[in-house]
């Protein structure tokens, strides 16, 4: 049964070799890390199956115009090779997105799969009239606004992504 769990302290190193694993590169893992050493990550979800890890996803604070005002950059989203595209990223994207609301976060941003984001309430960012610092991001920065009214302007995820 696939469990869906806030991270817990010890999970780092499985979360680690989950997410290195899923984009089979370091970029990622290393991004994971320095936004958890810099206590930047406000939200950290789980999947785990019979006990192991197989999923992670992060949720990090982003300003908007220069201020932070409860909204949330959702990445990465990891899975563990042998278990994508059998709901577990989505599993996790949803339990994510309900504890993001019962925290009373305003919103959340992604840069993503536009068709695969839309099922989870995400529109594009630009409809919302926001902004990414990104140029070339176009219909794949999405949002989704947990309160009303939705802010506009530029959003700046935190410096680790840079």
């Amino acid at each position: 049964m696939l469990i869906c769990r806030t991270e817990r302290p010890g999970d780092g190193d499985e979360i680690d070799e989950v997410v290195y694993t899923a984009f089979g590169r370091e970029d990622e893992a290393d991004l994971v890390w320095d936004l958890r050493e810099q206590g930047a990550i406000s939200l950290s979800q789980v999947a785990e199956y019979e006990g192991a890890i197989i999923g992670h996803l992060a949720m990090s604070p982003v300003l908007i115009n220069g201020e932070d005002i409860g909204w949330l950059g959702l990445a990465p989203v990891s899975v563990w090779p042998d278990c994508q595209r059998q709901g577990v990223a989505t599993a996790m994207i949803h339990a994510a997105l309900d504890s993001a609301n019962e925290l009373d976060w305003a919103g959340v941003v992604v840069l993503g799969d536009p068709a695969f984001y839309r099922r989870f309430g995400f529109k594009p960012a630009q409809e919302l009239d926001l902004k990414c610092t990104y140029p070339n991001a176009g219909e794949h920065f999405m949002a989704l606004a947990l309160k009303q009214p939705a802010p506009t302007g530029l959003v700046t995820y935190h410096p680790a992504f840079g």
